[in-house]
């Protein structure tokens, strides 16, 4: 388990336009976004949603820690990163505003959906990052690849961000390997534009915990209560402490439903640009082709990465 997580599934799968993949893709969407309702074409107010988080993205820089290696309940082969090893690296990237190559929009896991936006803009890397491993340092060649998102909320501004990067040579650490192609990266953001938005939903976990509290207190007063009383109080008293269980369940599924909806917990988020908060942790993917005809896509963890910096995209001027 990762904590709290807004990726917590080890496996997705995506069916190619040669077969029959509708109902699939419906059901995919329900794991993927359980209390999104549902829609079978893109809606022009998701693509503008869509599109105002993607307008802030453009030209941010961020330091990714890229940890590949076994996770729990990952679909990759038994003996792959068997040992638990990790291969650590940094990345730094740019969301950019350009629009990506033409080959890359073909990516279903960015806009194969009918939530997914139209748009999709070319990601950078701007390091070629380092590793140490048996044969010393080495360089992991990394080039351009494509990022896109998906309104997932509108009440609480929650978007699914998807990009990748190809990686043409890959990368060995023991028995850890990142195969050389493709590498998938999922993660979640808020965009928010009214900080009170936020504050509100703190004071509701606030409030929430408290009563969750105060029944449980008073839960243990009517147990000690029960054990002196007789038979016809005992009976009353359990009557009312069944509603107040059937209570505190409830108070209980509030605050889990508030705490997945909104950025709660510092400790799991960061601060980026243009009043943009990430989830730090965000999840590595590949992709694998499954089935008869070899046509459904699946996406196998492989790692997590976490957002550790954002650079000022400004160009500093020198003091002359």
């Amino acid at each position: 388990s990762h904590g709290t997580s807004f990726l917590n599934f080890s496996t997705m799968t995506l069916s190619s336009s040669r077969s029959s993949s509708f109902p699939l893709l419906l059901f995919l969407l329900l794991l993927l976004h359980p209390s999104t309702p549902l829609s079978t074409a893109p809606s022009n107010n998701n693509s503008y949603n869509n599109q105002i988080l993607l307008s802030r993205l453009q030209t941010t820089q961020c330091e990714l820690l890229l940890s590949i290696g076994r996770i729990p309940n990952t679909a990759m082969p038994p003996d792959w990163a068997a040992s638990g090893a990790k291969l650590v690296f940094p990345l730094e990237i740019e969301f950019t505003p350009e629009p990506c190559p033409y080959e890359m929009t073909k990516e279903r896991l960015l806009r194969g959906d009918a939530l997914m936006g139209t748009s999709l803009y070319a990601v950078e890397p701007l390091n070629e990052p380092t590793f140490i491993s048996r044969k010393g340092m080495e360089t992991i060649k990394v080039t351009s690849g494509a990022y896109g998102c998906q309104i997932q909320g509108l009440a609480n501004q929650r978007y699914a961000l998807r990009f990748f990067l190809d990686f043409p040579e890959g990368a060995v650490r023991n028995d850890v390997e990142l195969p050389a192609e493709r590498i998938y990266f999922l993660s979640s953001c808020w965009l928010f534009e009214d900080e009170r938005v936020l504050e509100r939903a703190r004071q509701r976990k606030e409030t929430l915990e408290t009563t969750i509290e105060e029944v449980a207190l008073e839960l243990e007063d009517m147990d000690r209560a029960m054990s002196k009383q007789g038979i016809f109080q005992k009976a009353l008293t359990f009557r009312e402490s069944m509603q107040l269980v059937e209570r505190k369940g409830k108070l209980r599924s509030e605050l889990f439903d508030l705490e997945q909806k909104f950025p709660l917990d510092d400790s799991k988020i960061i601060r980026g640009p243009k009043n943009i908060v990430f989830a730090k942790e965000g999840f590595v993917a590949v992709k694998r082709f499954r089935g008869t005809l070899g046509t459904r896509e699946q996406y196998h963890w492989v790692g997590t990465f976490t957002y550790k910096e954002f650079f000022d995209d400004e160009v500093e001027e020198n003091d002359d």
